[in-house]
This record gives C-alpha cells, sequence and structure tokens, in this order.
C-alpha cells in the first residue's frame, strides 16, 4: 500500500524479476485494481501472492472509491477463508515532508489492519537513490518519532528498500508466515464480514473522513444534521451575508460538462435553497444527481487534473459529495 509513486510495482516487479517497464515514471497513477501475483517463494518449497494495491490518491478515482475497491477484494477472499500474512506500507523517503494525502493514507492503511495487526505491518522506505544517506536518515528517525512510532511499538518494523531482488525478498522475509489457521483478519474483514458494518461505517472509512483535509470543512456537522432531518443549516447565515445583492435562481448561470458517460446540463434540476437558506433532504438528494457525474467527470479529464492543485480539490469534493450520498441513503 501507499501513495501513487512510491515504488509499490516496482517493488512486486524486482520481487519476480521483472523488468522495469516505466511503472511510476508519470504523473498518472499505474495500477488501476488489485493485482495479485503468484511467485515461488525463495525458500523452493512455498508460494507467495503478492498483491499490487491502487494508490489511495489516484489519478482518476477517489479515496472513496479506492477504498470500496481494496475493501471488496479483501472481505471477498475473506469469505474464502484466505487470509494475509502481511502488509507492506510503503513511503518514499525522498519526500521532505508528511504531506496531508500522506498522513491520510497512513491513517487508512491503520484502519484497515487494526492495532492487532500492526505486528505484520512493514514500514518501507523507497527511492534511496535520490538522497543521501545523512538526509535519508534524518527524514527515517522524523518518521519513527512522529508518525510511525506508535505501529511500531505495537509489533511493526521498519525497512529500507534498496531497489533490487535481494532488499525487496529481505523485507518479505521478514514478514512471520504463520499457518492459515494462525493468521488474524484485518480489522475491516471483521467489521464487514463479520459484524455486517457497511463500509462507511468502518474505521478505515473514518479514518478518510477525520483527515485533517476533511476535519477543516466541517462536513461531519452537515451529515448528523442531515441524519437528524432537521433540514436547517447547521451554521446560521454569516451577519456579513445581507451585505451582499441577492440574485434569483433564473440570473444563475452553469456550464455543461459532456463526456462518453454522462451529457446534460449541471444547471438543470439543481434545487435552490428557500429564502431561509436551508434545503431539504430531497434537494440535497436532488443535486447529487447532477453534482455527483459533473465532479467525475472532471477527475476523469487528464487537462484538468494535470493542472496544480486543482485535482486537490476535485477529489475532496467527489469524496464528500459520496460520502454526503452514502448518509442520505443510510
Amino acid at each position: 500500500m501507499g501513495l501513487t509513486g512510491v515504488g509499490k510495482s516496482t517493488f512486486i516487479d524486482r520481487a519476480v524479476g521483472r523488468p522495469d517497464v516505466g511503472v511510476g515514471h508519470n504523473l498518472m497513477s499505474y495500477t488501476k485494481e488489485m493485482r495479485p501475483i503468484l511467485y515461488p517463494h525463495s525458500d523452493g518449497i512455498h508460494n507467495i501472492v503478492l498483491v499490487d494495491t491502487p494508490s489511495f490518491d489516484d489519478t482518476f478515482m477517489t479515496d472513496t472509491q479506492i477504498l470500496r475497491q481494496i475493501a471488496h477484494w479483501l472481505n471477498e477472499i475473506y469469505q474464502k477463508n484466505i487470509k494475509l500474512s502481511g502488509v507492506l506500507y510503503l513511503h518514499r523517503i525522498s519526500d521532505h515532508m508528511m504531506s496531508g494525502t500522506s498522513l491520510r493514507t497512513l491513517n487508512l492503511c491503520k484502519g484497515l489492519c487494526g492495532e492487532e495487526n500492526f505486528k505484520d505491518v512493514i514500514l518501507v522506505t523507497t527511492v534511496w537513490d535520490e538522497v543521501t544517506e545523512e538526509v535519508g536518515s534524518a527524514r527515517e528517525r522524523e518518521l519513527f518519532s512522529d508518525f510511525w512510532g506508535p505501529m511500531v511499538k505495537l509489533g511493526s518494523s521498519m525497512h529500507r528498500f534498496e531497489g533490487n531482488m535481494e532488499s525487496a525478498w529481505k523485507i518479505i522475509n521478514s514478514i512471520t508466515v504463520l499457518p492459515p489457521a494462525q493468521r488474524r483478519p484485518l480489522q475491516i474483514q471483521r467489521e464487514m464480514v463479520d459484524k455486517r458494518i457497511p463500509l462507511h461505517k468502518t474505521t478505515a472509512a473514518r479514518a478518510t473522513l477525520e483527515a485533517p483535509t476533511y476535519r477543516k470543512s466541517g462536513f461531519k456537522g452537515i451529515f448528523k444534521w442531515l441524519k437528524n432531518g432537521t433540514g436547517r443549516s447547521p451554521n446560521p447565515t454569516p451577519s456579513y451575508s445581507k451585505h451582499l445583492p441577492r440574485r434569483s435562481p433564473s440570473s444563475l448561470s452553469m456550464s455543461t460538462v459532456t463526456t462518453s458517460s454522462y451529457s446534460g446540463s449541471i444547471g438543470t434540476g439543481i434545487s435552490s435553497p428557500s429564502d431561509s437558506g436551508t434545503c431539504s433532504t430531497e434537494g440535497y438528494r436532488g443535486n447529487l444527481v447532477w453534482v455527483i457525474p459533473a465532479l467525475q467527470a472532471a477527475l476523469g479529464t487528464v487537462e484538468l487534473v494535470r493542472i496544480p492543485h486543482l485535482k486537490d480539490v476535485i477529489s475532496p469534493s467527489l469524496s464528500i459529495a459520496l460520502s454526503i450520498e452514502v448518509n442520505l441513503h443510510g
């Protein structure tokens, strides 16, 4: 697991001896779905399955969509009585800081696994060829002291991936492979399969909502407001708004977004708030019918997502809209 460009696919390619096929050499996410690779273990007796996962900062999919895809695959194998031996979480040592996206992905990984499985989580730093030993070691110590320390204290271990087959197998062999009957399911498998908890209420999903990016928006309060069905705005109208000119609905205009899968005027069918500034639950449902396809279309437009910072706005907005939709139908 890890962000786009941390070297997940490269790690697997090195482990199984496949040549470099240009993975991760551009801005686009390479892995679009769960990708299991069966390979003989170096002990010559067993086989192992290495599973490449889509990145949580995927070029075209939101974190919610990625989480749903990973959760579906994990639950499917768990229902077949297949359990993982370990989870590798990869992080670029070349990153000079822990970004909000990196922190959110780490929290998602922790939410997926659960503290009781941290002993089976290997924290791997990559791209050591892009930093000096001095800089890399300093960042390694910072990762431990500020972010990874609690996981290490609960059994996780830290390793460096040097970009070759020997290094990859050293990391793989650090995982304790227990007999199938002694392996523990991941937290999200126990929640969704054993306890039948819906995805949006799992610990991993809450980790997405509680990340710094989303806390700032305050939309957790909107969920409570929608669940209560009060139809009242969670925040009073700011005092300065009375000085702004009011516009009638007919004076509003919105652009048209057209793709192969969606075509329509975004403005058509949008429910506007009442004069009191509130919007009913049905009004939100009506709005989401148009808002979600528009954001998905924007996220699927290469020219848009390549604009600096624009994807950082579109992707969280789509995640918020999808989360609100889930809560409206929950």
